[in-house]
């Protein structure tokens, strides 16, 4: 029976065993299908069932609207396998800046100016800083030579720190150290929250992390031997802090270039998790296998767990040798299961090969029971029983003064320094009498081998400004320099990615029979083998296109130099999330303005003034998932795509369209900046609304058809 003849129930237990790209392929059949994406129950139900744990799902709870949501799902992860973005623009100037949770914090000027990219907004929270730590540090006037750094952004808090240098003449503090305050307040109330006075401060070795009900501030402690975080927690409702908690952890000595890299701080319902993939050499070389030292401590603060020393294994090194400086990491809610895993990439010469492959490995964190998981006093950390031995309790609730409170180090523990420390022979003692640990096999879901550079330009690791992996929609992005041939000394950035799907059953079996008359196979691909055999690898594309050199677009040429903006060229420094990558240009040569540059794969997002592109190059969406007319495109030959195959290959092309309606000109020069603008006050002397930055400097494009 034609699946046309179904009744409606009958449909949806068939949708059931079908993943979210097979749904989407199954709407483009015919029209009658295409309601698999527009009607209400039909998402609602796949949505629930496939994606509980994704944004859109989150959103859709919200506003009812479940249908919206699954095509901006579909498309988001369409636009990231495809690596064909919907938006790109230069969004702001400014020296110091952060982006999380689709937030963007930059300084420019003596100002703050905080920027919600996620929500599309057409303004920008505007902090004097001058005037904000004139209320919250009243003693700041005094102190001439000072900086500001950003720490964290997330539910409208904004956590940034306030410090100087210190002169010492006595005592083992010779020379210079730092103090300074923590300083914390809302965008949206327009107000302080906090202020913690910091001594003895090591300004980058800082991190905070927070959601609507709590903030944790966490650094490393001056005042022991051996690795020791402190934990502080600032219970936001009830504007208390509570008292600094000692932990040895492997992350003591983690530093802001090294988050993500060696280090992962995140919140994720009601907890804060610490992940590090850093071990000592003594804890290794009993049998050569490291591990994940994972960290989970509740919001309420009244229980303390981290997994077993053998409980979340990393690799073994007989897998080869590492190129660590392509090592990224990630922490992720995983939107189908909504469990908590870590994506790491990892550069190795596998089983010792004479070439590198980056592979992408997902691992899922796992908590034990409560009658098999430790606490901190398990692991004989801080005091005897893991709480402070001057005795300040953990237990739940908070206490002491808001406003310019000292920080505890006075208070702070003074482990017994008889406790067994990471990597001494007494932590090993067993390990050593006992057959070398074996990793188990791997799922190959969670084992994703990537670029190799066979097949493309060999790129520096200094080129490569931001790696990605988007375990949603098993993809890598990087963001690369890729100069021009025909200019190859000028700065030129282009997003390079790579995907891969499913094989058929009978492509399956085709492939292993293949596999066992191919008179040579790469390393990889034998190592690899159950990997090979489930998914098919697409070779790598980068965006944009290359410009054609007999007939150059002045269009492409513009979008160039959006995301390469002229007058600033140099370092390029990057940060990214599950739907958009944010990079700064420029601060080299004395010159420490750099350009904001955003680019989005998220269709709902949409600032106010962008244009649409101008000329014949937009990208082939998928016509199931617009409610619009349907649109007809013709393969772009430009070099870039001009190697690729047919069918699926052919839907992550560029397309040709119809000029632009309206004709609008086109201008080809450099970014200039924006121009100040009067805002409007608020309740608070220090903050500001003024009109985003991106509205007066107007250069950026979307690419919806």
């Amino acid at each position: 029976m034609s699946l046309l003849k179904l009744p409606y129930e009958m449909v949806s237990y068939v949708l059931d065993e079908l993943d979210l790209d097979d749904v989407w392929q199954l709407s483009l059949t015919c029209s009658y299908l295409r309601s698999l994406v527009t009607e209400s129950n039909i998402a609602k139900r796949l949505l629930e069932s496939k994606a509980p744990a994704a944004t859109e799902t989150q959103n859709a709870r919200v506003n009812n609207n479940y249908a919206h949501g699954l095509r901006r799902l579909l498309k988001r992860r369409q636009s990231i396998s495809s690596v064909t973005p919907y938006l790109a623009a230069v969004v702001g100037f400014g020296e110091d800046w952060i982006y999380r949770n689709g937030v963007l914090c930059y300084t420019r000027q003596g100002q703050l100016r905080i920027l919600n990219l996620h929500e599309s907004a057409a303004d920008e929270v505007v902090v004097n800083i001058r005037l904000l730590l004139d209320e919250a540090i009243p003693e700041s006037r005094k102190i001439r030579k000072y900086r500001l750094r950003l720490l964290n952004v997330s539910n409208n808090i904004v956590s940034c720190l306030f410090y100087y240098k210190e002169p010492y003449t006595n005592g083992p503090h010779c020379g210079s150290v730092y103090a300074g305050s923590l300083v914390v307040f809302n965008t949206q109330a327009h107000k302080v929250l906090t202020v913690r006075r910091l001594d003895h401060l090591e300004p980058e070795r800082l991190v905070v992390r927070n959601n609507d009900e709590a903030l944790f501030f966490i650094r490393r402690s001056r005042y022991h031997e051996g690795p020791v975080v402190l934990w502080n927690a600032y219970h936001i409702p009830a504007n208390k802090w509570h008292y600094p908690i000692d932990l040895r952890w492997h992350s003591h000595d983690f530093q802001p270039s090294e988050i993500s890299i060696t280090h992962c701080f995140e919140i994720f319902d009601g907890h804060i998790y610490s992940l590090s993939n850093y071990s000592d050499l003594e804890e290794e070389e009993a049998d050569w296998v490291s591990l994940y030292h994972h960290l989970r401590i509740p919001l309420s603060f009244n229980s303390m767990a981290k997994l077993k020393p053998d409980g979340l294994l990393r690799r073994n090194h007989l897998d080869g040798p590492m190129d660590h400086r392509w090592t990224f990491m990630k922490m992720f809610k995983d939107e189908a299961t909504g469990e908590i895993k870590v994506v790491e990439s990892r550069k190795e010469w596998i089983k010792g090969n004479s070439s590198t492959t980056r592979t992408y490995y997902t691992t899922t964190i796992k908590w034990p029971s409560e009658q098999e998981s430790h606490s901190v006093s398990d692991f004989d950390e801080g005091g005897s029983d893991g709480s402070n031995t001057s005795g300040n309790s953990i237990s739940p609730g908070y206490q002491g003064d808001v406003g310019n409170e000292p920080d505890q180090g006075s208070t702070e523990t003074h482990p017994d320094n008889g406790s067994p420390e990471p990597g001494n022979s007494e932590s090993n003692h067993q390990r050593c009498g006992r057959p070398p640990r074996i990793l188990p096999p791997r799922d190959p879901r969670d084992v994703h081998p990537g670029d190799d550079s066979s097949k493309g330009p060999v790129f520096l690791r200094k080129q490569c400004a931001i790696l990605s992996y988007h375990p949603s929609c098993q993809t890598f992005l990087d963001l690369v320099d890729d100069p021009s041939p025909s200019n190859p000394g000028k700065q030129r950035m282009r997003i390079r990615g790579g995907t891969r799907h499913r094989r058929r059953l009978e492509e399956i079996e085709d492939w292993s029979r293949c596999s066992k008359v191919k008179s040579s196979v790469s390393v990889a691909e034998t190592h690899f083998e159950d990997v090979y055999k489930m998914y098919e690898h697409e070779e790598p594309i980068s965006w944009p296109p290359n410009q054609d050199p007999e007939s150059l677009n002045p269009a492409l040429a513009q979008l160039y130099e959006i995301l390469s903006p002229p007058n600033y060229a140099g370092e390029i420094t990057g940060d990214w999330d599950e739907r958009s990558f944010v990079y700064a240009a420029g601060g080299s040569g004395g010159n420490k303005q750099k350009a904001l540059v955003f680019i989005s794969f998220d269709p709902s997002i949409s600032l106010a003034g962008t244009l649409p592109y101008p000329g014949p190059m937009v990208f082939g969406r998928p016509q199931s998932l617009d409610i619009t007319s349907p649109r007809t495109t013709a393969s772009d030959d430009s070099t870039a795509h001009k190697s690729h195959g047919d069918g699926v290959r052919r839907s992550r092309q560029l397309g040709m369209a119809r000029q632009t309606a309206d004709k609008r000109p086109t201008e080809r020069n450099a970014p200039t900046e924006a121009t100040q603008v009067h805002g409007t006050k608020t309740t608070a002397s220090w903050c500001t609304i003024e009109p985003a930055q991106y509205q007066t400097i107007k250069k950026g494009f979307h690419f919806c058809v």
